[in-house]
């Protein structure tokens, strides 16, 4: 018994976490709205929108990436976005995940309602990629939810209290 609960211990720790800790990090999703700011693939067939939302100083931020879109999607996308003007936010601005990004900037003009996970980064960036729900053809930038960070823990705010 001893050596089949071992095995199975093992079974669970190959991708380094135990069944509980995978468990406990399944995502929870909530649905919100983004501004497109860029895609990969081309106008005229997106396989992935990046996405942003104004922080409170009035800059466009990135917050995330989609999923790869479905065809569908992708080709009821592609009718609603115009190519980025001069001056867009995220000119020169270089896209790295795992990769490299080969983007195409778009005008920041399209809301779209995306599922996300909950977890975000330190800057307030989604942590894993959004999956596209509908365009949100009459919401305007000032309707979307700003960017926030999440507050930043002082060094030494340890948790633990002192005797005192």
């Amino acid at each position: 018994m001893l050596h089949r609960m071992r095995h199975m211990q093992e079974r669970v720790d190959l991708s380094g976490h135990t069944r509980l800790e995978r468990l406990l990090h399944q995502q929870v999703r909530e649905t919100t709205e983004a501004i497109v700011g860029a895609v990969t693939g081309s106008l005229t067939t997106p396989r992935s929108l990046l996405l942003g939302r104004y922080d409170n100083h009035g800059r466009l931020q990135s917050t995330g990436r989609t999923t790869t879109l479905a065809r569908a999607a992708s080709s009821a996308v592609a009718g609603l976005l115009a190519s980025a003007r001069r001056g867009h936010p995220w000119t020169g601005r270089p896209f790295c995940g795992r990769e490299t990004l080969d983007v195409t900037l778009v005008e920041p003009e399209l809301m779209v309602e995306v599922g996300v996970g909950v977890v975000r980064d330190t800057s307030g960036r989604w942590r894993h990629p959004a999956r596209l729900h509908r365009a949100r053809l009459y919401l305007s930038p000032g309707e979307v939810p700003r960017i926030t960070a999440l507050p930043r823990r002082h060094p030494s705010s340890t948790g633990s209290t002192s005797p005192g």
